[in-house]
């Protein structure tokens, strides 16, 4: 008989201030635990027991364990490694945006829901048993269940397939000159100093030079994507964003708060530039305020994620997805170097790798508010991607 149990966590484990209660029951349990966007940081990312997020840009071994890994076979995707059969659910809603096809999310395991919630309950997926509880009450409860009748750790199959399943698709991204596995290259950007930046390389570099202890903002598309994936979040509250309410302009007015409340800690807000430009204007804010909140632009004068689909459902037609100036294509548009020393905020703006990693540093020095805009390239899609409605059989990832 298998015993392949996961854990599935969000928000509610952050609400309620359980992550504590949280990663005592997991290390007592010795189950994987995964997260929601809304969840990151409420149990360590680098922890061994992590799979980091899951859902429609999670990472791909998340969702294999989950409902199980396709493959095509003869034309038609087969199972050919079944997912989890008891899935444990602690303060999670099954928003779409996780489940794919509500229908086929954990089709083949046994669903133990507890919110405190009872309108979420077999609201989107339905539950084999629902318990109505504070999460952080009934991790309590288990925990002392647990110290007094410890339960025996039967998952070696289990977890080996796990490992398996991280070592063949971990996140990564290609460059010019070869494809960086972020996770276990020693010095993923050595050999690509003269390139042009894609963004994920200048969040992982923002991770290296942080130590993973900044608080990290966003706003809304593919920037706030790979900021879940290439920063590791360690503790709750370290990843502020909007997650499914989509509220573009968010990132920077966050980290001013943040930054408020928490003086002593780096905190940066990886935005976009059409997120960014949506309140611009509270770079006077901060620098009236003396408020040092960061920010960094991946910017690529689009709308990276609605560019993003029209590529990979509409063969590349845009809708008014481009940001810059239709007349002049060469300028940086708009020029937020203009306007970050208009508001009187220190700023510069890099182009080549070589340039990121010093400009960067002078960026986390600084005193004061300070912007970095980063030029990417437009033609970057986030991966892996579940399209809305579809599951994990049809999941693209990068092989």
């Amino acid at each position: 008989m298998r015993s392949a149990r996961y854990c599935i966590v969000g928000g509610g484990i952050i609400s309620s201030n359980s992550s504590e209660e949280l990663r005592a029951f997991a290390e007592a349990t010795g189950i994987p635990v995964t997260t929601t966007i809304m969840g990151c940081g409420c149990f360590p990312e680098d922890h061994e027991q992590s799979l980091r997020w899951l859902g429609m840009h999670g990472a791909a071994y998340a969702n294999w364990a989950v409902s199980g890994e396709f493959e095509a076979i003869n034309g038609s995707p087969q199972l050919v490694h079944p997912g989890a059969d008891l899935l444990l659910a602690f303060g999670v809603r099954f928003d779409d945006r996780v489940t794919g096809k509500v229908e086929k999310f954990c089709e083949n395991g046994t669903i133990v829901h507890i919110d405190i919630d009872a309108s979420e309950l077999n609201k989107n997926r339905k539950a084999h048993l629902p318990i109505v509880s504070d999460i952080h009450y009934a991790l309590t409860r288990l925990n002392k269940m647990l110290s007094e009748s410890p339960i025996e750790k039967k998952y070696g199959s289990w977890l080996e397939q796990i490992k398996a399943w991280k070592k063949k698709a971990p996140f990564k991204y290609t460059t010019a000159n070869q494809v960086v596995d972020s996770d276990h290259m020693k010095d993923p950007m050595k050999g690509m100093e003269n390139e042009v930046i894609v963004p994920q390389a200048a969040i992982q570099m923002l991770y290296d030079l942080t130590g993973g202890d900044a608080i990290i903002t966003t706003g809304v598309g593919q920037h706030q994507m790979w900021a879940g994936q290439f920063y590791k979040f360690k503790f709750p509250r370290q990843f502020l964003t909007s997650a499914g309410l989509g509220a573009m302009g968010y990132g920077y007015p966050a980290a001013m708060g943040a930054k408020v409340a928490y003086p002593d800690k780096q905190v940066v807000d990886i935005d976009g530039d059409g997120s960014f430009l949506m309140n611009v204007q509270e770079l006077a804010t901060a620098h009236i305020e003396g408020i040092a909140a960061k920010a960094l632009i991946l910017n690529n004068q689009h709308l990276g994620m609605v560019v993003q689909w029209e590529d990979r459902f509409y063969a590349g037609n845009r809708g008014h997805t481009y940001l810059g100036d239709p007349q002049n294509r060469k300028q940086i548009y708009p020029d937020y170097i203009t306007m970050a020393t208009a508001f009187n905020v220190p700023c510069e703006r890099v182009f080549y790798l070589k340039d990121l990693k010093p400009a960067m540093e002078r960026m986390l020095a600084s005193k004061e508010p300070y912007l970095l805009d980063v030029i990417v390239p437009y033609s970057e899609h986030v991966l892996p991607f579940i399209p809305a409605g579809k599951t994990v059989a049809e999941m693209i990832y990068q092989k």
